[in-house]
């Protein structure tokens, strides 16, 4: 994944952020059983494998940035890598997630592709992103605001598209939803600690004190 310096050097914050959030729903969308082996791609600090843990046999955070997986709790095994090229074997796991990250990684259909691979026989993948706008000028333009806020952002995919990558990989569609998520702006860019000017122009271009996305989760058998 491209920008993970910015993650590195965001560690704690973005890891405080992240141990705030309830898992619980996430944890019964992949449908866990005891004997499930379970990965998690771009999993920061690891805290959905740790949500997960209780519930399978074994939990994998996996992500580009040491400094993140460095705050994974006790009992979750940690590796380091790209998304592009898991250093895992074909149908290693049960379960597969990807939480509100495949806008950061350059080939979304080659992580979506090996996150297909190392899915075994009746396995579940569950991935979690943002949705871009149906209208292709605003979502280039929310694009350009993201990529001045985090130069690693790539892209929000549109509706549909992940069925679309998954599908030819022998993955279904078991489930999926989609709400809207309201963000205080100001949160927001602070959560990415740019420098003043950038934060000042990240804020006239969205020009108001909140904004809201498109939050999307979908579940693949295969």
């Amino acid at each position: 994944m491209s920008g993970h310096s910015r993650f590195d050097r965001t560690a704690h914050r973005y890891a405080d952020e992240a141990r705030s959030r309830d898992y619980s729903e996430l944890v019964g969308w992949c449908l866990p059983e005891a004997s499930d082996r379970a990965l998690d791609v771009a999993a920061g600090p690891g805290f959905l494998s740790a949500a997960l843990l209780p519930y399978v046999e074994r939990a994998v955070a996996f992500d580009e940035s040491e400094a993140l997986l460095a705050h994974a709790p006790g009992g979750v095994e940690r590796v380091s890598g790209d998304a592009d090229a898991l250093p895992f074997e074909d149908g290693s796991f049960d379960i597969v997630t990807c939480v509100h990250s495949l806008h950061h990684v350059p080939h979304p259909e080659t992580a979506l592709a090996e996150m297909a691979r190392v899915l075994a026989p009746g396995g579940r993948l569950v991935v979690q992103d943002y949705l871009a706008d149906p209208d292709p000028e605003q979502a280039r333009e929310w694009d350009e605001i993201e990529r001045l806020r985090d130069p690693g952002h790539g892209r929000l995919l549109r509706r549909g598209e992940v069925a679309g990558l998954v599908g030819p990989r022998g993955l279904a569609v078991d489930d999926e939803a989609d709400w809207t998520s309201n963000w205080d702006a100001g949160r927001w860019i602070s959560m990415a600690e740019p420098d003043e000017a950038t934060a000042a122009r990240l804020a006239e271009l969205i020009g108001s004190e909140r904004f809201q996305l498109i939050d999307w989760r979908g579940r693949f058998k295969r």
